[in-house]
């Protein structure tokens, strides 16, 4: 599990830099643009990021255990009434049920971290 980590910790802080840096960047402007200050600027952008990442959250991790299969049979016969293929319903796996999970825990530890960012750049919010 150690190496899986340590293969994916380029991916984690690549896309860490790309939420926190782009956040950054369009905050920075939407608050210069509006006359604001930029810490107070940057507060804002982390919490409406971290507020989207923490219901993002909620979204994967209250997946059911039922995923969508497309049917890949096609029926000549039905070829001109019929514009999409047909769906069917399956059990998900095990591991697409843990992947769901693990998936569902890092955007909320995430989510967590960039709305506490926040927190500690609010310059209305003292954190002692």
């Amino acid at each position: 599990m150690l190496d899986q980590f340590r293969a994916a910790l380029p991916r984690i802080l690549a896309l860490l830099a790309v939420v926190l840096g782009g956040t950054a960047a369009v905050s920075a402007t939407v608050g210069a643009l509006a006359g604001r200050s930029i810490s107070h600027a940057l507060a804002t952008g982390y919490y409406v990021v971290g507020a989207a990442i923490l219901v993002g959250s909620f979204v994967l991790g209250s997946r059911g255990p039922w995923r969508s299969e497309v049917d890949t049979v096609h029926d000549p016969r039905l070829a001109a009434y019929r514009t999409r293929p047909r769906r069917r319903r399956r059990k998900a796996t095990l591991e697409e049920r843990a992947e769901s999970k693990r998936s569902s825990f890092g955007l909320f530890v995430l989510g967590i971290a960039v709305v506490l960012l926040g927190a500690l750049l609010d310059p209305s919010r003292r954190a002692f």
